[in-house]
């Protein structure tokens, strides 16, 4: 908790956008299933344990967490913090009259600090919010914390939409947490918290609520940890790798690896400087651990954030099993050959596909997208395609070609939708969507648009 504010206290003197994730047991099922909110995960600025049995978890795998740090005991400290530094808050989401009372709560506990403001938003759909009026009601506040109670995944997903434009240096899901600041549920015994029983005290205030989903949780925890035991013995007993040393390339910067990547030797690992695209060799790795598999994926988010294409050459059985496992394929580009490799990061490297091609005597205009449509290019994409669907008044249909494209989020599917109804508006519109890869599909089927949104007949 003590190293969290401190993290707090360096974002916001830092004056640059992030998200903390506070992820629970039951948040680590619905990423299983989701690889929007998996990726949001991995590209959050702080994951904190907000779940005992997660906790019990790392204990039995043997890499264990230190403390729980939950959402409910977060925000009272983060309030207590804020009132010392002079921090601004501001409450977003949740009903009007529990938001309100939070706030006052806040502000009455803590009279020096500087006063919460909040909003409610009416009640819709993560891509039917009113996200401009939201925009503008935090940019006149202009808070150094946000704090966002849409509930899990809708908060995080919106938060992940928007934290870059938002010039907020902290922002945090807090969910329920809003519902204990106003009195209108009550918090579990200390001894209860303290012994990891907090989520029997939650089942008996709202049973009908929580019974199935506390149910699915469990099934989760148990079906993961056995997997996740059966490959840690497996990868054990595997023969010594034969590794192949790649080709250096011009322009390419290349890492060769042998041995285990586990927390006893990460801090021997050579890491790349992020100035040229990059190839890890993964070929002769023994074993991988937890803290190795996390350090592939810190590896990962800042080649994102520098805009350096990267990727893992050759994993060998030990990494592939795990990674496996865990559903990190969905994240982590592996490539088998050199060659491979080479082509993957020449697609990283090209920002847009456009200008668009035309096919069926110019009556189909499809467009090629990027490897990722995220709320980074989203906007820019959807000026290019806008512009030239309307300079081509005889196109009928639409086709979004993702046939390069691993990976869209919230904000890429509310592109398509809008392309969707923007398609329509012409007699005999339509909007296509070509060579889904399993990572798009998913997001689709997450928001339960495959009826609107799924190819259909030629």
């Amino acid at each position: 908790m003590a190293e969290t504010m401190a993290w707090i206290d360096d974002l916001i003197a830092s004056k640059r956008s992030a998200y903390f994730v506070t992820a629970n047991l039951d948040f680590a099922a619905q990423a299983s299933g989701d690889v929007e909110l998996q990726r949001i995960l991995v590209e959050a600025e702080l994951v904190l344990c907000d779940g005992t049995p997660l906790v019990w978890a790392s204990h039995l795998a043997g890499k264990p967490l230190r403390e729980r740090v939950a959402g409910s005991d977060l925000v009272p400290q983060l309030a207590a913090h804020a009132e010392q530094r002079g921090y601004k808050i501001f409450l977003l989401g949740g009903e009007p009259a529990i938001l309100e009372k939070a706030a006052a709560n806040l502000c009455k506990q803590h009279p020096r600090l500087p006063p919460v403001k909040c909003y409610s938003p009416p009640f819709a759909g993560l891509l039917d919010l009113d996200h401009a009026g939201i925009l503008e009601r935090l940019e006149e506040a202009r808070p150094d914390i946000l704090l966002v109670a849409f509930g899990c995944p809708k908060q995080e997903k919106w938060i992940s939409m928007h934290y870059r434009e938002l010039g907020i240096p902290c922002s945090i899901g807090v969910g329920a947490t809003v519902d204990f600041l106003a009195g209108k549920v009550s918090r579990a015994p200390a001894w209860m918290a303290k012994l990891g029983l907090e989520w029997i005290f939650r089942l008996s205030q709202e049973p009908k609520r929580l019974f199935g989903r506390y149910w699915r949780d469990i099934c989760f925890l148990i079906s993961q940890s056995w997997k996740e035991f059966h490959v840690a013995r497996a990868t054990r007993a595997l023969p010594p790798p034969q590794s192949v040393t790649p080709v250096a390339a011009p322009g390419l910067e290349v890492i060769v690896w042998k041995g285990a990547i586990s927390a006893d030797v990460l801090h021997q690992f050579p890491k790349p400087t992020m100035k040229a695209p990059f190839v890890i060799d993964l070929s002769g790795v023994s074993r991988v651990d937890s803290r190795g598999l996390g350090m592939m994926l810190r590896m990962m988010r800042e080649s994102w954030t520098s805009g350096v294409g990267g990727c893992f050459l050759a994993p060998s059985d030990a990494v592939q099993k795990l990674v496996a496992v865990t559903q990190l394929e969905r994240i982590l580009p592996m490539a088998a050959t050199m060659e491979e490799a080479k082509a993957l990061l020449l697609r990283e490297a090209a920002a847009l596909r456009l200008p668009p091609h035309l096919d069926e005597g110019g009556l189909r205009v499809s467009f090629k997208f990027p490897p990722r449509v995220t709320a980074q290019n989203v906007e820019t994409l959807g000026l290019a395609i806008r512009q030239s669907w309307e300079e081509l008044p005889q196109a009928r249909r639409i086709a979004m070609d993702f046939v390069e494209t691993n990976f869209i989020d919230s904000s890429g599917l509310g592109l398509l939708l809008q392309i969707h109804r923007m398609a329509a508006q012409r007699p005999e519109g339509r909007m296509d969507i070509l060579h889904l890869h399993n990572n798009i599909l998913n997001v689709i089927r997450v928001a339960q648009l495959e009826t609107l949104l799924l190819p259909r007949g030629p």
